[in-house]
């Protein structure tokens, strides 16, 4: 029997609205269960309402705790993925460290609880990878000759 290895912390890169869109409704599709909450921190508004609207998400299945121009705590969001009571706790335009990302990991795989780090890619950040990408492929391909 293969044991099935969880990534209880992942981070997403997300470009515009439409692949916000995608990841909230993906989101919801994968964790809207066991009568747990979901957990969204600093959420977009108005693609969630959008989403309620077309029936894809339920919006009685999601907390929602704004705080713009204002920090929550590590501790915070430690002791919700680790009470286990949501099936996942979405954090929007958070910036963490690798400290504070093994953390939380450690604190969701306790409490069984995904932690989803949405991050916007800013246009330098975009151009930044597009190189990236072309690098590697300019890279490989010479290797292949």
């Amino acid at each position: 029997m293969a044991i099935k290895k969880h990534k209880w912390c992942d981070v997403r890169s997300i470009a515009n609205t439409i692949e916000l869109s995608q990841q909230y409704t993906e989101i919801f599709k994968n964790h809207d269960l066991d009568n747990k909450w979901i957990l969204m921190i600093n959420p977009e508004e108005k693609p969630l309402q959008q989403l309620s609207e077309q029936g894809k998400i339920d919006p009685k299945r999601i907390l929602k705790v704004n705080l713009h121009q204002r920090n929550i705590s590590l501790n915070t969001i430690k002791d919700a993925l680790e009470k286990g009571h949501c099936s996942a706790v979405i954090l929007c335009n958070a910036t963490l460290d690798k400290s504070q990302l093994s953390q939380l990991t450690q604190f969701a795989e306790k409490g069984q609880t995904q932690c989803i780090i949405l991050t916007k890619q800013t246009q330098k950040r975009l151009n930044q990878q597009r190189l990236k990408n072309y690098v590697t492929l300019s890279d490989s391909s010479l290797l292949l000759h």
